[in-house]
């Protein structure tokens, strides 16, 4: 299988296989007046990938390279494997498709729940609640408000609008 090495400004970010997709956004700040960009990546296996944020913050004249490695060159090991959904608890038998980070997991039952409640001002999730102020951080990219407009808050895993929309990327094109 292909491997790739993405770097952002020359420094090395990531390297490996099973990579699913490579998301760009860009944000509006409002306290910032000005906008974030950020590059993200998900690899893993099928039905499980994991999230990881490459860069942020990125201005004009920034560079990300992607290369196709050479079937010798260095490859890390196999992502470890995550057992349950962070925020519903479910374990991996009884999910569909799960996107996974370093610190937290999702099913795609919650992401789908999580978005109608963001796109659509649906009810939230029993046991859910968006938080503004206080403790939390998203358990994919770190950040907390006001770096971020809230948190999706369940079962003391938190992720923000940003990371939302990229796991949301990852599950819809892991399912194609």
């Amino acid at each position: 299988m292909a491997a790739f090495e993405i770097s952002v400004n020359g420094e090395r970010r990531f390297v490996g296989e099973y990579v699913k997709a490579i998301t760009l956004a860009a944000d509006w700040v409002a306290h910032r007046q000005g906008e974030r960009i950020s590059v993200h990546v998900g690899a893993g296996g099928h039905g499980e990938v994991e999230v990881q944020y490459l860069g942020a913050d990125l201005r004009p004249g920034d560079e990300i390279s992607i290369r196709v490695l050479a079937e010798d060159e260095d490859r890390p090991e196999g992502l470890p494997e995550t057992e349950s959904c962070s925020f519903c608890r479910s374990d991996k038998r009884h999910i569909g498709s799960l996107v996974a980070g370093s610190q937290v997991a999702i099913c795609d039952r919650c992401l789908v729940a999580f978005q109608a409640v963001v796109t659509r001002s649906a009810a939230l999730p029993i046991g859910a609640s968006i938080q503004e102020l206080g403790y939390a951080r998203c358990g994919f990219c770190q950040k907390a408000p006001p770096e971020v407009a809230g948190l999706l808050v369940r079962n003391d895993a938190a992720l923000c609008p940003e990371c939302l929309r990229a796991c949301l990327d990852l599950y819809t094109t892991s399912d194609e």
